[in-house]
């Protein structure tokens, strides 16, 4: 499974969950103005649940500090009753600390918590 983004003048246009094999999703890519992203699906899961009335969206920072490599990321929506402690314990010595390194991190803060 692939998925694929379609950029044309800087902005998204349109996404796709692709379900094909590799070769496939090239021609179709080949196929396609613009910028074409193709990302491998690693892992899919969770309920399909009811859209809440607002999106328990949580932002966060991660990195170590002594390389002073840091990164942030952004979750849509958490479910309730999950806090920093639950990312905390995913995130801590098993993310990288940024983009480029596979240093892992050491430390995560909470940016932002629309809760």
């Amino acid at each position: 499974m692939a998925y694929i983004k379609q950029v044309i003048k800087g902005k998204t246009v349109r996404t796709l969950d692709v379900e094909a094999s590799a070769d496939d999703t090239t021609s179709l890519t080949d196929l396609m103005d613009g910028q074409v992203e193709v990302y491998d699906v690693k892992s899919s899961g969770g309920t399909a649940v009811d859209t809440p009335a607002e999106l328990n969206r949580k932002k966060f920072s991660c990195g170590d500090r002594d390389e002073h490599l840091s990164c942030s990321f952004t979750v849509p929506h958490v479910k309730a009753g999950k806090n920093k402690a639950d990312f905390k314990t995913v995130v801590v010595g098993a993310f990288d600390a940024n983009y480029d390194t596979t240093t892992k991190c050491s430390y995560m803060n909470l940016l932002y918590d629309r809760n």
